[in-house]
């Protein structure tokens, strides 16, 4: 038996406890995980090696390639890279569409 100290919160009284997921509480699990993806933070943002304004070059350089596949009929297309010496190589490669 627990003797629960006068004067808590329904916060404080219920603080450590984890209630066993049953027939009848089972229901409200996706409400729960609801609000947990709510207070989650954004997922980490992978780093590159290149300063801010290269980046965003190499971004509007991608971008405008993809357009031109999609304008020519050839399908979405991905990234082949590749290093040539001291060059690193990106080229389009098309998806087969299905």
């Amino acid at each position: 038996m627990v003797k629960i100290k006068k004067g808590l919160s329904d916060a404080d009284m219920l603080r450590g406890f984890n209630e066993n997921i049953t027939f009848e509480n089972g229901i409200y699990a996706d409400e729960k995980t609801a609000k947990v993806k709510v207070k989650s933070k954004a997922p980490a943002k992978k780093e590159l090696l290149l300063p801010e304004e290269a980046q965003e070059r190499l971004n509007r350089f991608l971008l405008e390639i993809s357009m031109e596949c999609l304008q020519k009929n050839q399908g979405s297309c991905t990234w082949k890279v590749s290093r040539e010496n001291d060059q690193i190589v990106i080229k389009p490669v098309s998806i087969a569409k299905k």
